[in-house]
């Protein structure tokens, strides 16, 4: 049975891809000049930080 409440990991990579949807928005709409380059860091850093949210939440029924 799963645990009540929100899923941590989906609310994590859901707001990383609305924020990064925003970011290529501004970027294509030139208000923002970005580069990949400056953004491969933060997309790391974004995926590791939802795969540390996921592994601390409790699973029931496993030892």
């Amino acid at each position: 049975m799963a645990e009540p409440g929100l899923n941590r990991a989906a609310l994590v990579f859901g707001a990383f891809f609305v924020a990064a949807g925003v970011v290529f928005l501004l970027e294509r709409l030139e208000v923002w000049d970005l580069q990949f380059r400056h953004l491969a860091p933060v997309v790391l850093i974004a995926l590791g930080f939802a795969v540390l949210v996921g592994g601390t939440r409790r699973r029931s029924g496993r030892p």
